[in-house]
This record gives structure tokens, C-alpha cells and sequence, in this order.
């Protein structure tokens, strides 16, 4: 077939219809504009479609064996590509044509057939595939290249921390299933520090990417390496026979950064530390591996030793852990955990929007525990489920508190993150329909952030609670966007509202031209796909300025207000009250 012609497969029982077609478009078909397949039943044209991507659309009967047309239309929700399909029959009666019509039929024409109305439908169906076509390519393009922003370093082409922490999920996925041990080493240039501020960016650059080539060239099987940040890589060895094999790894990386680098008239000779780490840590996360590395190299560094291979005692956060996790589950009986909130601002107004519900925790000897660390930890132990639970109800009832206080004033909802462990859980709905009903709220003052990861982690799951819950007028938030792979398709199959720019983007996004391209692709992917969009980790008023030329809708961060708790919370309410009253007189 003839590149750029258009191919509509015709499904009809009628041996006529083939003649017919070849006849009518014979000029098109000789021109190469057009070109016709035919099938007899819908069981034919689903088995053509899967073995053939370039059908344009579909022409289809209704009354035809083994399977008729309005049973095809239901099918053609399997096929990810752009694909209408129009309905021509002599059943022209109400009912079919509403049946076909929602069932995802582009149009319906009658029999017998005017070839003149179908030419016009045909050409008029081709152009809106072309078009959703052109879409879709564009923001999978988008997507594309965000997906290169957030996982690959641009410097060297090598994987980042994020990219990293993606193969270290795998390969703890294939020691748990198979066995094959795995390793990560974490190593440093020496010698950078004293190029960059003796010699400039460009050299220290320069040294960096020969740095990065040679460690892609390394001859050994099995290795993803990654730029951390800086002067640090980082090296995820998979398959390890036994540790013999690293440390002979381990001393090939050091002859390796004992050869000079040549950089136009000078000579570098630089030496590196390595931690190393195998897999031999219980119950882990990926973080956990890059941690314990990131402590082994700490070692290394501040040792005469050049490697360090990370052991328990460096650390005694086991101990800890075990105790904490114990405190943790006092303090979720006895309500020790309480309930901060951080405003959540229009950029373009300055108006408070909503707010984001966290929890913090402070001790019965007045001792604050970081959310970092005992979140995670809730995560892990399942913990998250009563804990989130809790966070629901008292955030809801607080909602519905400012709603009786300031019923002119108050923000549109409470935004609330939701964990892997909460999505799956099946008391999930009636939790939140009950903390609503409790508070005297609907749907719409309610909106749940859920990170990526989780998403990804439970997509079948994720599209069948989440539509039950937009079936509810309850707002969905994707949490730290751009920190996980987003497909298009994802994106699009599930019923999000908005996306929520993780704040390491943010940080920096004013001095760092790598972060403001992943911001404003968010961005303009999220108009796209008309979703709004909410920028987190805002620090300064340059971050505001440069969001608020991207046409960032919302934004929250330490430059507007920490999180505070609900008294402090309800008086920036009110003063917000106060200020419109004041600007009214």
C-alpha cells in the first residue's frame, strides 16, 4: 500500500459491497488516496485490526453473523490508537442509532447507500483521525522528552537519581524472584571541585561527560550507570555471582579513574572513593539501597580507606526503627498525630484555594518526628490505613467547620495525599463517604493526591476506585509529577483533575534551565489535557514570577505559609476575609 493512503476496513456481509466500493472509489483507490479491506463480521475485522496498526477507520453493518456491528463498536475500546468507525445500515431506527452512537460510533448512515453522503462522511471521518492523530503525537512527544528531562541526566546522557531508583526497583523485583544478587556503588570525582573553581564550568563540565563515557564504556555485563548530582555517579551492577566479583569491579574503577583526562592544554589526574552496597538489606526500598551506599561512601570519604562496603553497624537506624514504629502506632490510638494544614494559593489572584491536610507528630515528651520519617514508615507497615483514615476525618470535619464560619469566604476543598495501601483498601469509599456525610460536605470540597508511583503500582485498580470516586464530584491530584514515567495513555484512562509539579523541579527553577523546561512541559501538558495544574515547594518570588508566567494555576510553599495548625489556618482565613473587606470599602 501506497504511503499516506488512507485505509478504511469495510465490515458487511454483503459480497456486493465489495464491488461496489472498489467501483465507486476507483479513482481514489488508482490515485492512492484511499484503499478498502474487507471483512464479513465483526470477529474478522477485530482479528484484522489486531495483526494491522495502519486501519484509518471503520465502516461497519449492524445485522451480521457470528458478530454484528454494535458488538464490534464495543470492542474497539481495546485498540490504544486514534480509530472511528461509522455505522451504515438499513436498521435506521432510533434505538440502533443511539445504541451505535453510544457506543462510540463516529456517525450513522442509512441503506441504501447515497455514495455521495458516504464520500463526504469518509473524508470528514479521516480528517478527525488525522487530527486526533497529530494530538496524540504531540503529547506523546511531550511526554517523550519530560520523560528524558526527569530520568536522564543532559549532561552526560546517563540515568539520574530518579532514573537510578527505577533499575534498583527492578533488581530488588529479581532477587526476590530469582535470586540474582545485585550491587550499588556510589563514587565521586576528586579532582572536580579544584577544576571547577580553578578553570570554570565548561572544563569541569567537560571532565564530567569523559568521566561518564568511560564508565559506559566499562567492559562488564550488566551495569546501569548515573550521574547523581554534581561530581557524584553512582553504578547498579546486577547479576553478582558472589562478592569476589565487586571487588574486582571495585579496583578495575579505581585503574580506570587513574588514567589522566586530557582537557585541551591540561592534564587531570583524579582519584575517586566508592560505597558499595549488596543486596543483602532486609525488606528495602530502592532509597534504601542509594542511602546505604550514599553512608558507605560518607566512610569512604572521611578514610583512608578509597572503598567502603556498607554494614549495619554504620548505622543503627534498625533499632530505631523498630522503636519508632511501636511509638507510631501509640500515637495513631491514643491521637497523638495531629492535623497541619499549608494554604494552597492562586498565582494570578493571591487567593487562598484550598488546603493541603498534613499530619505531624508530636511526642508525649513534646518531641516532633519528621514526616519523612515516620511516614514512610507508616507506608511499610501498613500503618498508612488507620492513620490516613484518621487524617480524613479530622480534615473533613475541619472543612465543614470553616464552611459554617466563613460560608462567603471559604476555600474550595481540603486536598488530602492517598498511599498505595489506602487505594487498595476496600473500606477506601465508605471512609470518605462517611467523613463527608459527618462533616455536611459534598464531593467537590474533597480532593485526593495520589503520587505516580502508586498509580502505576495498581493501574487496574487505580481506574476503577478513582472513576468511583469522580463519580462522587471528588477532585484527583497526580502528587510529585514528573518524578515518575507518565504515558500518555495513563494519563488519559485515568479521571484525573489535576497535576502537582514535585518541588524538586521548583527549588531552583528560576537559575536552572533543566527544571524550568520540565515545569513548563508539565504545564503545557496539563492545558492540554485540561487538567489544572499546582506547583509545590514555592520559596521564593522569583519561583511566583516565573510560575506565574508559565500560567501556573496554583502554588504553595514556605514563601506563602508553612503548614499550621487549624487555629492558625482559620485566621489566615479570615484575614483574607478582613483584606477583600477592606479593599470593598
Amino acid at each position: 500500500m501506497k504511503e499516506g493512503t488512507n485505509l478504511v476496513l469495510v465490515v458487511d456481509d454483503e459480497f456486493e459491497i465489495q464491488r461496489l466500493f472498489k467501483q465507486i472509489f476507483r479513482k481514489r483507490i488508482r490515485n492512492g488516496e484511499l484503499s478498502f479491506q474487507f471483512a464479513q463480521n465483526g470477529v474478522e475485522a477485530l482479528e484484522i485490526l489486531r495483526e494491522s496498526n495502519s486501519i484509518d477507520m471503520i465502516l461497519t453493518d449492524i445485522q451480521m453473523p457470528k458478530m454484528d456491528g454494535l458488538t464490534l463498536l464495543t470492542n474497539l475500546a481495546e485498540f490504544e490508537c486514534p480509530l472511528k468507525a461509522v455505522v451504515i445500515s438499513a436498521f435506521g431506527d432510533m434505538k440502533n442509532i443511539r445504541t451505535a452512537m453510544n457506543r462510540g460510533a463516529f456517525d450513522f448512515l442509512m441503506k441504501p447507500i447515497d455514495f455521495e453522503d458516504l464520500e463526504i462522511t469518509i473524508n470528514k471521518t479521516l480528517a478527525f483521525v488525522h487530527d486526533l492523530r497529530a494530538q496524540k503525537q504531540k503529547l506523546q512527544s511531550t511526554l517523550d522528552r519530560l520523560h528524558s528531562l526527569v530520568f536522564y541526566d543532559q549532561l552526560t546522557g546517563l540515568s539520574n537519581r530518579y532514573g537510578l531508583l527505577q533499575k534498583i526497583a527492578k533488581s530488588i523485583e529479581l532477587k526476590r524472584t530469582k535470586g540474582m544478587a545485585f550491587a550499588v556503588l556510589k563514587l565521586d570525582v576528586e579532582r572536580y571541585p579544584i577544576i571547577k573553581s580553578g578553570f570554570g564550568h565548561t572544563l569541569s563540565d567537560r571532565l564530567l561527560v569523559e568521566i561518564a563515557r568511560r564508565l559506559g564504556d566499562w567492559d562488564i555485563s550488566s551495569k546501569v550507570v548515573a550521574r547523581l548530582e554534581s561530581n557524584e555517579f553512582a553504578i547498579l551492577i546486577q547479576d553478582v555471582k558472589n562478592l569476589s566479583v565487586i571487588e574486582n569491579y571495585i579496583e578495575q574503577l579505581h585503574q580506570l579513574f587513574n588514567l589522566p583526562v586530557q582537557l585541551d592544554e591540561i592534564t587531570v589526574s583524579s582519584k575517586t572513593h566508592i560505597g558499595a552496597v549488596i543486596s543483602d538489606l532486609e525488606d528495602s526500598q530502592p532509597e534504601d539501597y542509594l542511602r546505604a551506599a550514599d553512608t558507605a561512601f560518607d566512610y569512604a570519604r572521611n578514610d583512608r580507606e578509597r572503598t567502603i562496603f556498607f554494614d549495619n553497624s554504620m548505622q543503627q537506624k534498625a533499632i530505631h526503627r523498630v522503636n519508632l514504629e511501636v511509638n507510631l502506632q501509640e500515637a495513631i490510638e491514643s491521637n497523638q498525630i495531629l492535623v497541619y494544614y499549608q494554604p494552597i494559593f492562586s498565582l494570578q489572584t493571591g487567593k487562598i484555594r484550598g488546603f493541603e491536610a498534613l499530619a505531624r507528630w508530636l511526642t508525649t515528651d513534646q518531641r516532633w518526628i519528621s514526616p519523612l520519617e515516620f511516614i514512610p514508615l507508616a507506608e511499610e507497615t501498613g500503618l498508612i490505613v488507620p492513620l490516613g483514615r484518621w487524617l480524613l476525618s479530622e480534615a473533613c470535619a475541619q472543612m465543614g467547620r470553616w464552611k459554617a464560619q466563613f460560608p462567603d469566604i471559604c476555600p474550595d476543598s481540603i486536598s488530602i495525599n492517598l498511599s498505595s495501601l489506602q487505594l487498595i483498601n476496600s473500606e477506601l469509599l465508605e471512609d470518605i463517604d462517611r467523613s463527608l456525610s459527618s462533616a455536611g460536605l459534598n464531593g467537590e470540597s474533597l480532593n485526593l493526591e495520589i503520587t505516580e508511583s502508586v498509580l502505576m503500582e495498581n493501574v487496574e485498580t487505580a481506574i476503577n476506585v478513582l472513576a468511583r470516586l469522580r463519580e462522587r464530584s471528588i477532585g484527583l491530584s497526580i502528587d510529585d509529577f514528573g518524578t515518575g514515567y507518565s504515558s500518555l495513555s495513563y494519563l488519559q484512562s485515568l479521571p484525573i483533575t489535576a497535576l502537582k509539579i514535585d518541588r524538586s523541579f521548583i527549588k531552583d527553577i528560576d537559575t536552572n534551565s533543566n527544571s524550568l523546561e520540565i515545569t513548563s512541559m508539565i504545564i503545557n501538558l496539563s492545558n492540554q489535557l485540561k487538567l489544572k495544574v499546582v506547583a509545590e515547594g514555592i520559596e521564593k518570588d522569583s519561583h511566583t514570577n516565573v510560575l506565574r508566567a508559565l500560567s501556573c494555576d496554583y502554588g504553595q510553599g514556605f514563601l506563602f505559609s508553612p503548614a499550621v495548625d487549624a487555629t492558625a489556618a482559620t485566621n489566615l482565613i479570615a484575614a483574607q476575609g478582613f483584606m477583600d473587606e477592606a479593599v470593598c470599602k
